[in-house]
């Protein structure tokens, strides 16, 4: 027996697009995540103490991956897109 969406993914080409990249889109922002926090590590034991070869090209691998995220927070922040979509459905809808 199919569900309700397969069946609408089958009727409509596009929903079964729409929740593929339902479901790629959060590993993208886990990635980007785990890229800052990773960075950030390596960056205090770079203070502590030289880098082993392996995390010296980690960490120049993942460095442009986390300044990239920092420049997209910065400029959500800035535009208001952020905290757009934190707010509630509801006071999305109310402050219309």
């Amino acid at each position: 027996m199919r569900t309700p969406t397969e069946q609408a993914a089958q009727q409509n080409p596009s929903a079964e697009r729409k929740r593929k990249q339902n479901e790629s889109d959060p590993r993208y922002r886990r990635a980007g995540k785990a890229a800052v926090a990773r960075v950030v590590e390596l960056e205090a034991l770079a203070e502590r103490g030289p880098l082993t070869v392996e995390q010296e090209a980690e960490l120049a691998e993942l460095r442009p991956k986390a300044q990239q995220k920092q420049k997209k927070n910065e400029e959500d922040a800035k535009s208001g897109t952020g905290r757009e979509r934190l707010l509630s459905p509801v006071l999305r809808s109310w402050r219309r």
